[in-house]
C-alpha cells in the first residue's frame, strides 16, 4: 500500500483526477454531496471534516462534525480524525486516520513519538510547519521507527519531505487536483512524475 496517491478534492469535480485514493475535503466542499454522489466514486475513499485550527473551514461544533462523520462513514473505507478528538470519533465504522497539524512550528521527536504510541487509529498522519533541517530530521526519524505513519513538513521549501515520506514508507503522499489545499502541496500530475522519475516507473518505497 505504500506511496498511493491521495487527491485532496475539494468539490465531486476533483474527486475524479487521476488518483489511487479520493479524499473527500467535506470542510471545503461547496455543499455537502448526495449520499449517491459519493457512492459513484469508485476508489478508496476518506472522509474528512476539518476545522479552522486544523487548516480547514468547518466552523461547527464537535457534535455537528460528529453528525456529518456519521451521515456518511459507512461509504467511506477510512474516516481523518485528529488525534485531540473524542473517543466517539474513533467508534465510527470504518478505518481510522489519527491526524495531527501544527501550522506553526514541529514539535520535538519525543512529542510526536508519544502522540504515535498513543495512537487510537489504524494510520496515524502528521503535518507540521518545517523550519530547518533539525525538523527534516524528526519526521524521518518517525518514518525510520513506525509503520503506518505519514509524517511530513508543510511550506514550499520542504515539499520533498513528502516524497520521502512514501520512499520511508508511508502508505499515502496527499496530493491536490490542482491548486494545493496545504503549503507546500504537489499535485497529482507532480507527484506522479517525481514518483517515477526517482524510481524508473516501478513502486517507490524503500524498505
Amino acid at each position: 500500500m505504500a506511496g498511493r496517491i491521495v487527491v485532496s478534492a475539494r468539490n465531486m469535480d476533483e474527486t475524479k483526477a487521476d488518483a489511487d485514493v479520493v479524499e473527500f475535503r467535506l470542510d471545503l466542499f461547496p455543499s455537502l454531496p448526495s449520499l449517491e454522489e459519493v457512492k459513484s466514486v469508485k476508489k478508496v475513499k476518506i472522509l474528512t471534516v476539518r476545522r479552522p485550527e486544523d487548516g480547514g473551514k468547518f466552523e461547527g461544533d464537535e457534535e455537528e462534525r460528529l453528525a456529518i462523520f456519521r451521515k456518511y462513514c459507512e461509504l467511506f473505507d477510512y474516516a481523518d480524525v485528529e488525534v485531540y478528538a473524542g473517543d466517539e470519533f474513533f467508534d465510527l465504522p470504518c478505518r481510522i486516520i489519527e491526524s495531527y497539524h501544527n501550522f506553526k512550528r514541529t514539535p520535538d521527536f519525543e512529542e510526536l513519538k508519544d502522540m504515535v504510541e498513543s495512537r487510537r487509529g489504524e494510520i496515524f498522519k502528521i503535518a507540521t510547519m518545517g523550519k530547518d533541517r533539525k525538523d527534516v530530521l524528526t519526521v524521518t526519524k518517525l518514518l525510520c521507527e513506525y509503520d503506518k505513519v505519514v509524517a511530513f513538513l508543510m511550506g514550499e521549501s520542504f515539499s520533498f519531505t513528502r516524497v520521502l515520506a512514501v520512499a520511508l514508507g508511508a502508505p499515502f503522499i496527499y496530493c491536490s487536483a490542482e491548486k494545493a489545499v496545504a503549503p507546500g502541496q504537489l499535485s497529482v500530475d507532480e507527484a506522479k512524475l517525481v514518483l517515477s522519475v526517482l524510481n524508473n516507473g516501478k513502486s517507490f518505497c524503500l524498505k
